[in-house]
């Protein structure tokens, strides 16, 4: 009988141990998917940029992927912002689908603005646009510590007008 005993404690104990690791590894995707979440809302969609420090590695590195530049830094990531929202004031994202596996989350997001000074070297053209995006996100000690941009540039220069629109 005690034989017995000590082989379902230990049962109990491994089982308790696994279970304990998924529900583990599912709050560590739940708070990434938070972090995100958080980014976009305050950062993107009210311009709050004094949170920077809060939810951003200092080393942060953005890879704009449509050019293939890099930011370095939250000095020069608050300078992207803050001309993004010169240019569009309205700037919003809506986060259509969140994705998080290990230290990655991904977003696909649409965002909506009225282009209302200088954006790219160009003058404003009072357009509003809306675009699709996608983003890569890696997580490092509970704060973004690197982010990969794909934006839907062509779809946006067409509703600006500055290129044309294929017909």
């Amino acid at each position: 009988m005690q034989k017995r005993t000590q082989i379902v404690m230990h049962i109990f104990i491994v089982l308790f141990t696994i279970t304990g690791c998924i529900f583990s590894q599912e709050n560590y995707l739940v708070r990434n998917k938070e972090l995100v979440r958080r980014m976009d809302e305050e950062i993107w969609n009210k311009g709050n940029l004094e949170i920077m420090d809060e939810l951003y590695s200092p080393n942060f590195v953005w890879h704009f992927l449509p050019t293939g530049s890099e930011t370095i830094g939250l000095d020069s990531l608050r300078e992207e912002v803050r001309n993004h929202r010169k240019a569009f004031p309205d700037w919003t994202e809506e986060i259509k689908h969140i994705i998080a596996e290990g230290d990655l989350v991904v977003i696909h997001f649409v965002s909506k603005g009225t282009n209302e000074g200088s954006f790219m070297g160009n003058p404003p053209t009072g357009k509003t646009v809306q675009i699709n995006e996608m983003s890569i996100f890696r997580i490092e000690d509970g704060k973004i510590a690197e982010q990969w941009l794909i934006p839907d540039l062509l779809s946006l220069n067409q509703q600006l007008g500055l290129i044309s629109q294929s017909k």
